[in-house]
This record gives structure tokens, C-alpha cells and sequence, in this order.
């Protein structure tokens, strides 16, 4: 679920990988045969308490980033409640993904109670230099591509890919058949010459600017204190001249999607000015960002600790030789 939270143990390892393999087969099964939604978010809910039983180091995680966001204890009943509720609403994304997915998009279109913005990204494509979607891995982001196919608008979208073979392939077949491309990405970070050539060609590109898995990203304000975000799509717009909206797809308590596309944020390309403009623009994301996750924590999905990093703290260790 989180490489930054993965053991050494390759025996769990292989057992992780049965384990999947098996369940995402009968999981996309089971959600192409319900005939209600409903009894879907049901079964969401057992497989959280398994979750949350057998795994407990990610609800801590969880519940370490919570105690942030609200400002509480971590030992407060509210913290818990929120951990476990993000668990859930996690569980609840790849429902609706994996059973919108094997739909006509007008079932999920039919269930969109708000689009703001899309005039904002339509006039940012008038300028033909293409536009970048920023969004982070909170509400259900993966939907996106459905909301763009049913207004005749695609878009190749950046990702990592998941290290359970099982969960790629269901992930990479139902990105498909929402007319999403992926552009896949290393441990490294990006390349930038098939996005730059797509953006070129004046077309969509979405990226996720709340993980910073290359470890060369800026310490940013968020949620009360400075944490790390990834400094790659900020550098593709200044390269590109594309601007950059944020774009944010969440449900509300009836489960109903809304989403919404921010201002374009322009990065300009000249040397003395370019770092500015690049961390003027991250702040503005990252405050976007906050306002949501305060709004409803429980949707923004970080299962390792957002604000101590393990990866970059490992690599800060290795690097001072402790």
C-alpha cells in the first residue's frame, strides 16, 4: 500500500502478493456483479476493520497524521475516529473505481453533484500549450478520467507503479477503459520528454503534488507544519510554459462526487525569477490542498508519516554516515 512503510520480510512479501493477486480478481468480480453500490461500500467497511486489525503500524501512521491536521492529541477519540474513517473512505475510492470503471460513464457522471472550474480549463487550453492537472491522492482522483471522457477531453496521467502486479494490471486496465494513458514512473522520478511532447501537442497531463518520492522536493507550510512536496510538476510548467490547476474530486456524506478545478498558475521560465515562481505556486497548491484536507481529512489518503517522512529520513541518515 505504501513503499515507505514496506518491511524486509520476502517471505511476508510473497505472502502480500497471494494475497492480492487474489483479491483484486474477486474484488473487481464482485463489483461488476453487485447490483447495488450500496452493498459494495458495505462490505468496504469489513474490509477496513480487517485492515486496521491486522495491519496496526498504518493506523498509527494514519492517526499520527490526523493528530496534525486537527491539532488534537493523538490519544483523542477524534483522531481514532478519523483514522479509521480514512481507511474506510480509501476502501470506498477503489470501490467506485473498480465499479464505475466497468460502467457506461453516465453512471458515474449521473452520480456528479458539482463541476466547478471546467471553464478555467478550457480557457487554459485555448492558449495551446496544453495544461497540467494537479491533484493529490485524496477524494477519488481516479474517477477524474471519466468526468474528462464524458466532457470529450483526455488526458495521460503520471504514476507509479504499484508494486502487487495484481493491482496494477486492474488499475492500468480500468485507467484505459476511462481513456486515461499512463505515463509510468521510476524510483528517480519522471521523465519529462514524452510529457513535454504531449503538452506540446496542447493536451492534458495530470500529475499527483502531494508525494515527493524523488526526495529533491521543497519544504512547503501545510497543515501547521513545513513538509516536503514534489518540486517535478512545478519544473515541467516552466519548461513547457503549461500552467497548472489544481484539481480536486471528492464525495460528500451521500457519497456523491464533486469536483473542482482551481485558478491556472503560471510559472515563468526566466532564470532569476523561475525558483520564486516555482515555490509561489506550491505554496498556493499546498494551501489548496490544506483547505480540503481540513474539510474532511478523512479523504486524504497518507497510510506513512506525511510530515517525518521515513524514506527521507533514512536517506538524510545515510547520507551523514549514521
Amino acid at each position: 500500500m505504501q513503499d515507505r512503510m514496506q518491511g524486509d520480510s520476502k517471505a511476508l512479501g510473497l505472502i502480500y502478493k497471494a494475497v492480492f493477486g487474489t483479491l483484486f480478481p474477486l474484488f473487481e468480480f464482485a463489483a461488476r456483479s453487485f447490483t447495488r453500490r450500496e452493498r459494495g461500500l458495505e462490505i468496504c467497511d469489513q474490509v477496513m476493520e480487517a485492515f486496521v486489525a491486522l495491519r496496526p503500524k498504518y493506523l498509527e501512521a494514519v492517526k499520527g497524521n490526523m493528530a496534525q491536521v486537527t491539532g488534537l492529541r493523538l490519544d483523542h477519540p477524534e483522531v481514532e475516529r478519523l483514522a479509521r474513517q480514512m481507511v474506510r473512505q480509501h476502501t470506498y475510492a477503489w470501490l467506485d473505481f473498480v465499479w464505475f470503471g466497468q460502467r457506461p460513464p453516465e453512471a458515474a457522471m449521473a452520480n456528479v453533484a458539482s463541476l466547478e472550474g471546467m471553464d478555467r480549463l478550457e480557457s487554459a487550453l485555448a492558449e495551446g500549450k496544453g495544461a497540467i492537472l494537479l491533484t493529490a491522492h485524496a477524494g477519488n482522483y481516479e474517477l477524474g478520467g471519466l468526468l474528462l471522457r464524458s466532457l470529450g477531453r483526455s488526458i495521460h496521467a503520471v504514476y507509479k507503479p504499484d508494486r502487487f502486479e495484481a493491482v496494477e494490471d486492474l488499475r492500468t486496465r480500468l485507467r484505459a477503459a476511462s481513456g486515461v494513458m499512463g505515463i509510468p514512473v521510476s524510483e528517480g522520478g519522471f521523465s519529462t520528454l514524452p510529457l513535454v511532447k504531449v503538452l506540446r501537442e496542447g493536451k492534458l497531463v495530470g500529475m499527483q503534488g502531494d508525494r515527493d518520492f524523488s526526495l529533491n522536493g521543497l519544504p512547503i507550510p501545510f497543515c501547521g507544519r513545513e513538509a516536503y512536496f514534489p518540486r517535478g510538476p512545478w519544473e515541467l510548467a516552466a519548461m513547457t510554459g503549461a500552467p497548472i490547476l489544481s484539481t480536486f474530486f471528492y464525495l460528500d456524506a451521500d457519497h456523491r462526487f464533486h469536483a473542482r478545478i482551481g485558478e491556472p498558475i503560471r510559472i515563468s521560465g526566466v532564470r532569476g525569477e523561475r525558483m520564486q515562481a516555482i515555490e509561489a505556486g506550491m505554496r498556493a497548491y499546498a494551501a489548496d490542498l490544506e483547505s480540503l484536507v481540513r474539510q474532511d481529512p478523512s479523504q486524504w489518503y497518507c497510510f506513512y508519516p506525511f510530515w517525518d517522512d521515513p524514506a527521507r529520513m533514512a536517506s538524510q541518515a545515510q547520507g551523514s554516515g549514521a
